[in-house]
């Protein structure tokens, strides 16, 4: 069966009729966040979809999701805030396009500083020519100095090109957050070999047939989406919190990845995920894990869905050191911020009496 392409106005009518058809499941969603307005987002769509065609090719129902998507976790598609964008990425398993809501780095930022955990954040690349004025420290006290330089010759000193190594300028990337409540800064970096490997897991940048030349985001915007590569590798070292704020961040993030990646090379890396991984929590670790929850009024919930399970059980042990040292942080945390009210002692109190009845005529 042949694809049948409408002239572009046509195109454009039959789109807005599948993008109304979403509204109701806009605004559901929309109820938790109250960010969006639909009539604005359904503008701002098509004007996506006009000024790219292959938006037309996609699956409408991919369509429908993503404007609901959009509601769900509060990010705008105007382009002038560069939050959100609608992607066409080719699914190898249905042998068509789906629409996408990716993320772009502003948003993920965005998203951060919403949640309150996270009082400013910034992301930068650096590049060969900077690798004498850039040094960091990872330690107790985190560190990063990087001082950018800026040449006549930047189209060729500042390149980042993933497909093209010996034209590519780029040395790592790194995501600075300060969090709230916290002295020093969390810094993360993304070295070129770590780039590369997420690169490498689209389809789109990383064809499976070898007639497909490699395209998307990381072919167009290589940049951005290192950025944004960094900001997601953040993400899962910041501290967890069961607020809907933070959600909202881990579920951008979350479909972000499975965006990227075909359905079926996500379930073969997940199947070599877990065999690397081991065994899942023992009895006694998800008991432990639920007391320091339990002492905080922290949800179990908000800890296992950053792993992608749906209970603690699941979790492969591997990531137990990882999960008890942040729930413990989170709980020093609440301590310093909260320290308690010291009591009077009775001994004291004793004493004062004592005192006084002494100084009482006889």
């Amino acid at each position: 069966m042949t694809t049948k392409i409408l002239p572009e106005a046509q195109a454009r009518e039959v789109m807005a009729g599948i993008i109304q058809e979403s509204k109701r499941r806009f605004t559901v969603q929309n109820q938790k966040t109250g960010a969006l307005e639909f009539s604005q987002e359904a503008r701002f769509a098509l004007e996506a979809i006009t000024n790219n065609k292959l938006l037309l090719k996609c699956n409408p129902d991919s369509l429908k999701d993503s404007m609901v998507h959009l509601a769900a976790v509060g990010l705008s598609l105007n382009p002038a805030m560069q939050q959100i964008a609608l992607i066409p990425r080719w699914n190898t398993k249905k042998s068509s396009f789906d629409c996408t809501a990716s993320p772009m780095y502003r948003g993920l930022m965005k998203l951060a500083t919403d949640t309150g955990l996270i009082t400013n954040i910034t992301c930068q690349i650096v590049f060969e020519s900077e690798e004498d004025t850039f040094d960091v420290d990872l330690g107790s006290r985190p560190y990063l100095k990087h001082k950018p330089k800026y040449t006549r010759n930047a189209s060729e000193d500042r390149v980042v090109d993933l497909l093209d190594l010996d034209r590519n300028r780029l040395i790592c990337a790194y995501c600075i957050a300060h969090l709230r409540d916290s002295e020093w800064p969390h810094i993360t970096v993304l070295d070129l070999a770590e780039t590369l490997q997420i690169s490498n897991a689209s389809d789109a940048f990383n064809p499976r047939k070898p007639d497909r030349k490699p395209s998307g985001p990381w072919v167009w915007w290589a940049g951005e989406m290192v950025k944004k590569a960094t900001i997601r590798r953040a993400t899962k070292q910041w501290p967890l919190s069961d607020d809907s704020r933070y959600q909202r961040l881990l579920l951008a993030v979350e479909q972000d990845n499975v965006a990227e990646a075909n359905e079926q090379r996500t379930e073969i890396r997940a199947e070599q995920v877990e065999g690397d991984m081991g065994e899942p929590f023992t009895e006694d670790q998800v008991a432990h894990i639920k007391d320091l929850c339990s002492t905080q009024d922290l949800d179990p919930e908000s800890v296992y869905s950053n792993y992608g399970v749906n209970a603690l059980s699941k979790i492969k042990t591997k990531f137990f050191d990882e999960i008890e040292e942040k729930l413990l942080d989170r709980q020093r945390r609440f301590n310093d911020a909260n320290p308690p009210v010291p009591e009077k002692p009775v001994n004291g109190v004793e004493e004062q009496l004592d005192d006084q009845r002494q100084e009482l005529p006889v």
